[in-house]
């Protein structure tokens, strides 16, 4: 018997939108970012690991007017990162804002205990339409830039992060573990 071609074409499109459902699932945080605003929506996955080796992304995107806010932009999405690219290691000391390490493009490092801070400082390119912070390890990121409230992001969840050209952002990492066994993490910024 032959089949209709809207038959077939079910047919051929129920793996692809499986595969899309098991990828979206898999990768923890899924970062969406809307144009036109100040600050964007981030979108979590309910896929994030409570293990060390978890991954997770927030993103951002537009364009900035010269007073250093977003005008206009495109939009952007960003997954969770898996370390592709390589990474700097920390420079100690760094456990303060004054010390802070700049994130050029990554940065890992490993935190000694559940008391332990790191700092990280970036400022975006004058040409960057979008960005996004992925990064690994059971940390929390509180993400600051002038102007703006704090942006939490975990594994778990992603807040809304400001896009503003210009302006210095500061990123603390701080461990969500209970235990005082040390954590290791990777932070990476990516423009575009």
């Amino acid at each position: 018997m032959r089949r209709s071609s809207a038959a077939r074409e079910l047919a051929l499109t129920r793996p692809l939108i499986l595969y899309v459902a098991v990828t979206l699932t898999c990768t923890g945080v899924l970062a969406t970012a809307c144009s036109g605003a100040e600050t964007q929506d981030v979108l979590a996955g309910s896929g994030a690991s409570s293990t060390s080796a978890s991954s997770s992304s927030s993103g951002s995107s537009g364009a900035s007017s010269s007073s250093g806010t977003t005008s206009s932009g495109t939009s952007g999405t960003s997954g969770t990162s898996g370390g592709t690219a390589t990474c700097t290691e920390e420079e100690e000391p760094n456990d303060d804002e004054d010390e802070a390490n700049t994130l050029a493009p990554s940065r890992c490092g490993t935190l000694s205990d559940r008391e332990d801070r790191e700092f990280l400082t970036f400022q975006l390119k004058p040409d960057t339409r979008s960005m996004s912070i992925n990064f690994t390890g059971r940390v929390q990121l509180r993400v600051d830039v002038p102007g703006h409230d704090t942006t939490v992001l975990t594994p778990e969840k992603a807040e809304k992060v400001p896009f503003v050209i210009g302006a210095d952002y500061l990123v603390e990492v701080r461990s969500l573990t209970d235990s005082n066994a040390p954590v290791k993490w990777r932070v990476e910024l990516v423009e575009k």
